[in-house]
């Protein structure tokens, strides 16, 4: 079997299969089989998005910790807070929108850091969307952000849709 004999430290599962793609709801209870057959410590992964989901997963699957996927599109502080509230049961709120704005223009700036300008905008594209659903205005803000073509623009857009929102 699959174990620190071959030098694999740790094992991480998804639970859910290749065909499912993104349908269809991950499957805790196979997470729970492969815990049972290694003797490694199992991440299990798949639709955790709430305090809750992290904390039923783990118990429901027996895994020693939780990875977040999806969960934390446009929200990077939700993994901090998951971390909390299985620490403590306290739920941390999210941080003020002025600093989920300084934090969405780093995230901005170290994707052309990595990317460069044009494919760094393309790509920041859908993180300027996930990161802005639900705020007021964020329809028309993402209808703008995905007709950007420079940094300039894409800075000035994300600052003029944000700073209303807390100034």
């Amino acid at each position: 079997g699959i174990n620190a004999e071959y030098g694999i430290q740790m094992v991480t599962i998804h639970g859910r299969t290749r065909c499912q793609l993104y349908n269809g709801s991950a499957d805790w209870d196979f997470i729970a089989k492969v815990k049972e057959a290694v003797r490694l410590p199992v991440i299990g992964n798949g639709d955790v998005v709430t305090f809750e989901d992290a904390a039923n997963l783990l118990r429901q699957s027996g895994a020693d910790g939780v990875m977040i996927g999806r969960g934390a599109y446009g929200r990077p502080w939700f993994i901090n807070q998951v971390g909390h509230y299985l620490k403590t049961g306290e739920r941390l709120m999210d941080p003020p929108l002025l600093d989920q704005h300084r934090i969405i223009l780093e995230h901005f700036e170290e994707i052309l850091s990595h990317y460069g300008e044009s494919t760094g905008v393309k790509i920041a594209r859908k993180h300027m969307g996930w990161y802005s659903k639900g705020l007021n205005g964020s329809a028309d803000f993402r209808v703008a952000v995905n007709q950007v073509q420079t940094a300039v623009a894409m800075t000035n857009l994300i600052n003029e849709f944000y700073r209303p929102l807390y100034a």
